[in-house]
């Protein structure tokens, strides 16, 4: 039987691992050193072999833990550089903005915005394109679209622009 152990057990069972101790592991993972004993005790459980040898004074993994250890700690270590990619972009926006507009709203209302907002965000870059034609702007790949009201569809999520 297969046991689903999530991320926070597998970084469990790798911080006690890399730091041989449930007290210093716990306190890094901001848990509780009996939440983390549970963890790991319920991994074992789940996958029916233990993983450390534990004593009063000392933890240390076993042949079966260092195994486990050394297969689950490349996947971990790309799922945390992954997650902190991620993160990365959450505090300075990069890539591409893909906009379409109408002749005029593109002149008019974006033209003028893109150059400040090329300055403050330098790691973006924009791909404007105007067209008079209608275009499904989620279909072709777009992240926003500039029309004047009327021809806006009525089941499009639709925000004013400019000059009212």
């Amino acid at each position: 039987m297969m046991h689903n152990a999530g991320l926070r057990e597998l970084m469990a069972v790798m911080a006690v691992a890399r730091r041989r101790s449930f007290r210093a592991a716990a306190s890094d993972l901001d848990m509780s050193t009996t939440a983390l004993s549970h963890t790991i005790a319920r991994m074992e459980a789940g996958l029916g072999v233990r993983l450390f040898h534990r004593t009063t004074r000392s933890v240390a993994l076993t042949e079966a833990g260092e195994a486990f250890v050394a297969q689950i700690a490349p996947a971990l270590s790309e799922i945390q550089g992954a997650m902190e990619a991620v993160q990365a972009r959450r505090e300075s926006p990069s890539g591409t903005l893909r906009i379409n507009a109408s002749r005029v709203g593109g002149c008019e209302v974006i033209g003028p915005l893109v150059l400040e907002f090329l300055r403050r965000f330098p790691e973006m870059q924009v791909d404007l394109v105007t067209e008079e034609r209608l275009v499904d702007i989620v279909a072709e790949g777009f992240d926003m679209g500039i029309r004047p009201a009327h021809l806006v569809p009525s089941d499009m999520i639709a925000l004013p622009v400019g000059k009212v």
